[in-house]
């Protein structure tokens, strides 16, 4: 039986939580026991004599014996039956199930019989436990016309191993309830070699197996209870998740559609199914179930809400699998999921208006991004702002839409408005002089990033976009612009940059006033040499500066431009002398 079937008399008092389809509460003190409505047993064949009612009466006198049950007097049995207008007769198993939950009791041990007085075939004897509809099924048993004492206490026998694997069943759950897992585990085995068909105790033990991360095994038990119901709700629910942890994403799907054929109407039921799942990482089986969904309650917008959620995490996910094999990753089903994201979010925007989720609406600017449409991105935006023109993230995602788009002033402009909601947005000005350096506004760049050092953003940092931008614009390609260059990083070495940095600057600033002194100096001129000159001595000074920085990187070989400027500056300083 189930981990919520009867216990002893010393486990009575006790709630017992669940982890199965029905929530049972002990109802006896630790004084009273548990009632068995035993029936009169029932020819199988409609035989006309009384071997079955005199078994019942001796079995009720045998149950009643036991210290932790007691028997339905005959005589309660009858009243119970008055208030539905019924008899004894009409009293078949089911009838008997059905009665006990309607008077509470406990447990139903029915059975039939065919035969002839001198030998009787008892059979499909059941214990039943009333709160959980689990069955504990016994072998037939033989008996004739006054032997029904000795049926009798075959039956018990067999019933006191019902009790010993309710109360093992008990300590299963106990122990799984208390994360003692292997515990739990030996009790549980234990409950299910005295009944195997315990499909509760098998429900705590497929959990206690999923607790333990031992899905195959899980995944077993799940099956085995789905044999035996198909319908049984947690089971449903536990085996989608343990299905994801082994990968089976379509078994888990299968098991989440066959939980929402219980009840396919309650969206509430279906979108927290869709949220499960896409927290198990399937945002494509909740696209599935959500889609579903709609196609019964097209007017329910929290529908569309989640639609668009899953469909932009499928999105991301199937784009991020995609990449893996080069490229982009933007396959047509990347491609469909972001346009399905676009859809739903547009038509919350529309019945929602300013009570939309900003992430929902961002995420429609970005979905427009990641198709390259940055104009269509940039207008949604806009639209959105419109409603919540305080929200930083959707100004900000508007800004780089304009960016995509070529419009830089604009981009910059609309970067600039966050610095009145909320001046502490991240990299804030680091964005802006990034677009600025882009465009060429070297200048506005500077400003910016000085004031983004004033409210906090490091030196370094900004100084380095200056340098980046500077060295692989007019270092890095074939065609050099020193002059441009040393111009840049006068720029960067105005901010009050670390020690290591400064010695980088200085490094890459006396090189390249070492190169325009080689190309300036070159005709060998006086008028050459008194130009070259100072370029030399002072590229000179800032090698001397950056030898920190030079011994930090082993591609430098500092001793011999140290050489070099040397050289050039004697021969500059005799082509003057000459002169």
């Amino acid at each position: 039986m189930g981990r919520n079937c009867l216990i002893f008399s010393f486990f009575m008092s006790i709630v017992l939580p669940v982890t199965g389809n029905t929530i049972i509460h002990a109802q006896q003190t630790v004084s009273s026991r548990f009632r068995v409505l035993i029936p009169d047993f029932r020819p199988i064949n409609g035989e006309s004599n009384k071997f079955g009612e005199k078994l019942a009466d001796k079995l009720r006198d045998r149950i009643s014996d036991l210290n932790t049950h007691t028997a339905v007097d005959e005589k309660d049995i009858k009243n119970d039956l008055k208030r539905f207008d019924m008899e004894m007769k009409d009293l078949t198993c089911i009838k008997a199930r059905q009665l006990a939950q309607q008077s509470n009791y406990e447990v139903v041990l029915c059975a039939e019989y065919t035969g002839t007085k001198l030998k009787w075939d008892v059979q499909n004897i059941k214990f039943v436990d009333t709160n959980t509809g689990e069955e504990f099924d016994v072998d037939a048993i033989t008996s004739a016309d006054k032997q029904e004492e000795e049926a009798a206490s075959q039956i018990v026998e067999r019933f006191k191993l019902f009790v010993e694997q309710t109360r093992v069943a008990v300590f299963c759950s106990d122990y799984a309830q208390s994360q003692q897992w292997d515990s739990s585990l030996e009790n549980c085995d234990r409950a299910l070699q005295l009944n195997p068909n315990a499909t509760s105790v098998r429900y705590t033990r497929a959990n206690v197996l999923r607790q333990t991360e031992r899905f195959d095994e899980s995944l077993e038990e799940i099956k085995n209870i789905l044999e035996r119901n198909p319908f049984h709700e947690n089971a449903l629910l536990l085996g989608g998740f343990v299905a994801i942890n082994l990968g089976d994403e379509d078994l888990a799907r299968q098991y989440y559609r066959k939980y929402l054929e219980l009840d396919p109407a309650n969206a509430s039921v279906r979108m927290k199914v869709a949220y499960d799942l896409a927290q198990e990482g399937d945002p494509l089986g909740s696209v599935e179930l959500i889609d579903e969904g709609i196609k019964a309650d097209p007017e329910n917008i929290d529908f569309y809400e989640q639609l668009g959620n899953f469909a932009f995490a499928g999105a991301e996910q199937v784009r991020k699998e995609a990449q893996i094999d080069g490229g982009d990753g933007m396959t047509q089903e990347v491609v469909d999921l972001y346009h399905k994201a676009i859809g739903a979010y547009e038509k919350v925007l529309d019945a929602k208006g300013e009570e939309t989720l900003v992430t929902q609406l961002r995420n429609v600017s970005a979905a427009h991004l990641q198709l390259g449409d940055a104009v269509a991105s940039a207008e949604f935006s806009k639209r959105a702002l419109q409603s919540h023109s305080q929200e930083p993230s959707l100004w900000a995602i508007y800004a780089e839409a304009l960016k995509e788009s070529g419009q830089i002033d604009d981009a910059v402009k609309a970067l600039s408005s966050i610095e009145g909601i909320d001046p502490n947005w991240p990299n804030l000005h680091l964005r802006m002089g990034s677009w600025l350096i882009e465009s060429n506004s070297i200048e506005d760049a500077i400003e910016v990033l000085q004031k983004g050092v004033t409210s906090g953003v490091s030196p370094d940092q900004a100084a380095n976009m200056i340098f980046s931008h500077a060295y692989s614009t007019y270092i890095q390609p074939a065609q050099k612009d020193y002059a441009r260059f040393v111009a840049l990083i006068v720029n960067a070495k105005d901010f009050e940059v670390t020690t290591q940095i400064r010695q980088q600057f200085d490094f890459w600033h006396a090189y390249s006033l070492y190169n325009r002194g080689m190309a300036i100096g070159s005709p060998e001129t006086v008028a050459s040499a008194k130009r070259s000159l100072p370029l030399f001595q002072q590229a000179l000074r800032l090698f001397r500066a950056s030898k920190g920085y030079a011994d930090r990187t082993p591609s430098i070989d500092y001793q011999r431009f140290i050489d070099a400027t040397n050289t050039y500056i004697e021969i500059q300083e005799a082509l003057i002398e000459r002169g």
